[in-house]
């Protein structure tokens, strides 16, 4: 990301161009520190545009990611039971009402990492 050695003169840091690579390393790291975009780009030195721009443009690029969710067989099957519907940003999630909390905290997460 941010190289010491490319400052200019008066100690300001050089501008340079991000390969494919470099940005899947910087995006890569990002999903690893569990930090928000903009703070994983404050303490790198990093600009927020130009994360925002890579995983924008690898994520529409790239493969989709899906998040494996296991369905016991006896939710699985449809039942009269009251739904809960979650809408953020144009991603619907619906659930059961008694589904287990855990269950739907890490479907959540899941959701959540998916985005970022």
């Amino acid at each position: 990301m941010a190289d010491d050695d490319s400052r200019t003169a008066d100690g300001r840091r050089r501008w340079r161009q991000w390969r494919e690579q470099d940005a899947r390393a910087a995006l890569a790291e990002h999903a690893k520190s569990g930090q928000s975009l903009s703070r994983f780009a404050r303490e790198r030195g990093v600009s927020l545009r130009r994360l925002m721009y890579w995983r924008k443009r690898l994520g529409e690029s790239g493969t989709p990611g899906f998040v494996a969710v296991a369905i016991p067989a006896p939710l699985a099957l449809p039942t009269l039971a009251s739904h809960i519907e979650i809408a953020v940003e144009g991603v619907v999630v619906r659930v059961r009402e008694d589904l287990d909390a855990e269950r739907l905290a890490r479907i959540a997460i899941a959701l959540a990492r998916a985005r970022c």
